[in-house]
């Protein structure tokens, strides 16, 4: 009697490399066991087209906000209007399409032995990366918990755990392309997450908590960490709390746009701080950008 045939063992576990392998900061993976993993309840509204939904988790008997990032997004969302056009999460053959002969040169070049950034755009656009580059970067300067929300590493959850998520929350939207339904779940590319510490009160904004907010901001501008997605509902407890869309140093953008581009892109956040600021109607001692005439011109902006 022939024997069963076994099924391939999944990888959740197999790359416990820090993230992303190129150039750059890195996020170490959890260092827990992904099995005493419990979701209790999703966070996230589930009716909005997000890059990743996040969940109220126990690990271990300890609470954390697990944030679990879609696949094979296709396109930048609304929030990466600063972010060139040309560059869209996870589709690098379309992404080439919109480079010019010189950017292509330039990206085109090995980093310190590594390979070509343009070998992997999705390294320094897709939204799971990005976080891993910030926080990479928050970890080495010893600002994780300080001046955003405290992460712990990031996790491969199972194909099991991916069924758990349908049929507990009835989140099964994962970008997934139909051709990997036609695979067997063990050999399914496995979802990617970012665990962080889980706030759920959230203070009222008031000058003081403004002034801290723009402050740990500016820190992380001087690491070379730019936002880009500066908003109220990615502030928890005057802590941010994502970092999907961030741009953080070494980057390629910084490598082939023109400097007073570059510097948009750096200014952004600032402006966009001041704007939420008075759309919140928080009196704040400190402005964080030079130009007030540019915050009215961003709200009204917004407002159409």
């Amino acid at each position: 009697m022939p024997r069963p045939r076994r099924q391939p063992k999944e990888k959740t576990r197999a790359a416990r490399l820090p993230l992303p392998q190129c150039d750059g900061p890195k996020l170490h993976p959890f260092d827990d066991d992904t099995a005493r993993l419990e979701f209790i309840r999703i966070l996230s509204d589930t009716s909005i087209d997000a890059d990743a939904y996040v969940f109220e988790v126990s690990i271990g008997g300890q609470p954390f906000a697990l944030k679990v990032v879609r696949l094979n997004l296709s396109s930048a969302p609304s929030c990466c209007k600063l972010i060139p056009a040309q560059f869209h999460f996870y589709d690098d053959e379309e992404d080439l399409m919109g480079l010019d002969e010189y950017e292509r040169k330039i990206l085109s070049r090995p980093v310190a032995g590594n390979s070509a950034p343009l070998d992997h755009l999705d390294h320094y656009f897709d939204p799971f990366y990005n976080e891993c580059r910030a926080y990479g970067k928050l970890v080495g300067a010893k600002l994780n918990g300080e001046v955003a929300v405290r992460c712990h590493g990031y996790m491969m959850l199972s194909s099991k755990q991916e069924d758990a998520l349908d049929q507990k929350f009835g989140a099964s939207d994962w970008n997934r392309p139909v051709e990997e339904y036609d695979r067997l779940p063990s050999t399914r590319p496995p979802l990617r997450a970012i665990v962080k510490d889980l706030i759920l009160d959230d203070t009222r904004w008031t000058p003081r908590v403004a002034n801290k907010m723009l402050r740990d901001l500016k820190k992380m501008r001087k690491l070379g960490i730019y936002v880009m997605d500066v908003k109220p509902e990615n502030y928890k407890d005057g802590m941010l709390v994502d970092f999907s869309v961030a741009l953080t140093n070494p980057h390629v953008v910084f490598d082939i746009k023109p400097d007073f581009q570059i510097q948009g892109y750096k200014n952004e956040d600032l402006i966009a701080f001041d704007a939420m600021m008075q759309e919140q109607k928080v009196k704040t001692t400190i402005r964080a950008s030079r130009n007030p005439d540019t915050v009215r011109k961003l709200r009204s902006s917004r407002k159409r």
